[in-house]
């Protein structure tokens, strides 16, 4: 209650209680006033002490004070209303009033709002607009866009593998999005029924531009494309030009720049005397684990020198060292003007040293020809040399002619 209340309250009940019993003396009186001025003094000191108490005391307090009140008001309200007596704006006592005020309203409201607006308002703004912004425009939209690969405008040879160079050495970072995962190297599948070789391509080589057989041979029609690789050179070269010479058969020979520095002359014949001469690298090397730029040397520079020793340029027609392939690497063949060209029969000839026994080329000839094969042989094999004869002989009269590559086309 307030001080002042109390102490007028208790001087009115001395007189009262002094006028009842009469006491008239003026001594009773002046005793009576000291006593309420006492009082009156006790009381404003008790306030000015619990004022001035912690928080904590104080807390502790009023607790007590809270909890017989709410206890009261329990036994014949609902909690819920207990609860909101003790929280409302308009407590229910006037001691709630005076000294929670300071301690309970202004936890319970300021602090509430200030902790929502900081750690549920803008932190949730910065974290899913500004950061979400920043991941996105770090992100690529898409793969490297290629840039246009020039087509024949009708310059000289030179400048147009020149060309080319450049613009597939400009769209590396384009190839280099490709791809180039290799599960094995060419490899297929032998059939001695004389049907069409399968294969073991872990990706339609077709659409890259790539082949291994005459996917359309014409009905009635019986052709098989000879093709000798030159990635070494040999003097056997010319024994396999006069046997072809013979059967007035037509061959596709690819060659490396290794093998041209040596052999441009045979290479030059070649050309003289209508058969193909394609690219085969410069170096021999296996193409899928180079650089762009790297693969772009191996393929031009040999057509160029080509073109410089023999006056004659390159058919367009690919076979990689190794028949290894990727979809990155046939891109780049096909960007530079050629067609990848694998093969459906084949034999371990490609070690002069070891050599397969007389009689096994013809015979491997006889049990896995097949209409639209492409038959891969290699320069220098002494078996080649010493059998080829008896190979094209047994081909002409199975009803068979050779043909040249651009009959896949």
């Amino acid at each position: 209650m307030n001080k002042r209340l109390i102490a007028g309250f208790l001087l009115f009940s001395m007189i009262l209680s002094c006028l009842v019993s009469g006491c008239s003396d003026r001594k009773e009186i002046s005793k009576t006033k000291a006593l309420v001025t006492d009082t009156s003094a006790y009381v404003s000191e008790s306030m000015t002490e619990y004022s001035a108490k912690p928080t904590t005391e104080a807390t502790t307090e009023l607790t007590s004070e809270s909890t017989t009140e709410a206890h009261s008001e329990t036994t014949s309200e609902p909690t819920t209303e207990s609860t909101t007596a003790e929280t409302s704006a308009e407590p229910t006592t006037e001691p709630t009033t005076e000294a929670p005020a300071d301690t309970t309203v202004e936890p319970t409201t300021e602090p509430s709002i200030e902790t929502t607006t900081e750690s549920e308002t803008e932190p949730t703004t910065e974290l899913t607009t500004e950061p979400t912004t920043e991941v996105n425009l770090s992100e690529p939209s898409a793969a490297p866009e290629k840039k246009p690969i020039p087509s024949d405008d009708g310059s000289d040879y030179l400048s147009r593998i020149h060309a080319l160079r450049d613009s597939i050495i400009g769209n590396a970072a384009y190839y280099d999005s490709l791809d180039n995962n290799m599960k094995e190297s060419w490899c297929f599948q032998r059939k001695k029924d004389h049907t069409p070789s399968g294969t073991y391509e872990f990706f339609d080589i077709r659409e890259y531009n790539g082949a291994y057989r005459d996917y359309n041979v014409a009905e009635g029609d019986k052709v098989i494309y000879l093709t000798f690789d030159c990635g070494y050179p040999s003097a056997n070269t010319e024994s396999i030009l006069n046997t072809l010479a013979k059967h007035n058969a037509k061959a596709s020979f690819f060659v490396t720049k290794m093998y041209l520095k040596e052999c441009s002359g045979y290479a030059k014949r070649m050309k003289e005397e209508g058969h193909m001469v394609c690219n085969h690298t410069v170096t021999h090397t296996d193409l899928v684990t180079k650089s762009v730029e790297e693969i772009a040397d191996e393929i031009f520079d040999v057509a160029e020198y080509f073109y410089e020793v023999t006056g004659y340029t390159f058919d367009p027609y690919f076979r990689t060292p190794k028949g290894t392939y990727t979809k990155k690497l046939m891109t780049i063949l096909t960007d530079a003007g050629y067609k990848t060209v694998f093969w459906s029969i084949a034999y371990n000839d490609y070690e002069p040293d070891n050599q397969p026994a007389p009689g096994y080329v013809t015979d491997h000839f006889a049990t896995y020809h097949h209409n639209g094969a492409i038959a891969l042989m290699h320069n220098d094999s002494s078996s080649n040399v010493n059998e080829l004869d008896a190979v094209l002989t047994l081909l002409e009269n199975e009803g068979y002619r050779f043909g040249l590559l651009d009959e896949l086309d």
